[in-house]
């Protein structure tokens, strides 16, 4: 299969790394931001359970097709292409399913089954319909006409749970696995200079004692603003920021000039935030507080296996 481009293997490589970790607040919008609109013309993308595809997602006649090795995200599944019988295979636990390009017949286990559109070829490459594929293996599919981005997700009832819970930093890591969906009116943006898997940073911020809005900052390049409604994380607001000081709006907590907005700027304007940084060679969570003023408390600490929201002693007092 063909590669994609280096910029956008390691912001792939990143999101990956986040959603190993943890599956990425403030107060409630109060201004308006100035917007620069996405280019008028841009490729479809598509998100499986929160990472991005990591090859060309194509629209054939309004159906939506990945390709056949993004459903290594979706779950425990094998999969393979035989090139001779021209059939794909997906096996998952005690279930192997047989599937043939332009063809809306699956066997699954030997047994026919319908399926709404069938999987295709693209330049030999076996691309599966997206919400077929949800249907048949029992996940949510969404489409964003706007932004022309699909969602496929695994409905996750212990992460609404834990979400719910009344201890803050289980309420938090599950805010950061939640389902993230766009709500911006344009194309997201993109991070223009990634760091790479060495360098790359990722930094979760949140509301002084609360949970249900967050900031997430990648390599000092593209901000991005979610509040949770209904089980879902939504993107709301996102900036790329220069290496020139500056501000934006009251978001005291970054300190260099906008060059692109997109969406409605949130306000933080007397709020105390929370940040959290992970350090993969350390293997340890860096935490922040900090209001207007400046920074009120730090530390670290390490936190539980494949998590990142540490406790907070200062939020505790």
């Amino acid at each position: 299969m063909n590669t994609t481009n280096t910029t956008w293997q390691q912001k792939k490589w990143k999101w990956i790394l986040a959603a190993s970790i943890v599956t990425a607040g403030t107060a409630p919008a109060l201004m308006s931001s100035h917007v620069v609109e996405a280019a008028a013309i841009h490729q479809p993308a598509a998100y499986i359970n929160n990472i991005p595809a990591e090859y060309d997602v194509v629209i054939r006649q309004g159906v939506t097709y990945v390709a056949l090795t993004e459903l290594k995200f979706l779950g425990d599944y094998t999969f393979g292409y035989n090139n001779k019988t021209k059939q794909i295979s997906i096996s998952t636990g005690s279930d192997k399913y047989i599937l043939t390009p332009n063809s809306k017949t699956i066997k699954k286990n030997g047994q026919d089954a319908a399926l709404s559109s069938a999987p295709i070829l693209v330049n030999g490459k076996a691309m599966l319909p997206l919400r077929a594929i949800g249907e048949t293996f029992g996940a949510e599919v969404r489409w964003n006409q706007t932004a022309k981005e699909a969602y496929i997700y695994t409905p996750d009832v212990s992460i609404i749970e834990e979400y719910n819970s009344s201890d803050l930093t289980i309420a938090r890591e599950a805010a950061l696995r939640l389902p993230r969906f766009s709500d911006l009116k344009q194309a997201r943006l993109d991070i223009r200079n990634p760091l790479g898997p060495v360098d790359s940073s990722m930094t979760y911020i949140f509301e002084k004692g609360q949970k249900d809005r967050f900031f997430v900052n990648e390599d000092n390049d593209l901000i991005s603003y979610y509040e949770i409604k209904n089980g879902t994380a939504l993107l709301k607001w996102q900036a790329n920021v220069s290496s020139a000081a500056g501000t934006i709006g009251d978001l005291f907590f970054i300190q260099t000039k906008a060059v692109a907005e997109a969406g409605k700027r949130p306000s933080v304007a007397g709020q105390t935030l929370v940040s959290f940084k992970y350090s993969q060679m350390l293997e340890e969570t860096s935490y922040e507080v900090v209001n207007k003023s400046g920074s009120i408390d730090s530390g670290s600490s390490a936190p539980e296996k494949d998590k990142i929201i540490v406790a907070v002693p200062e939020e505790n007092e």
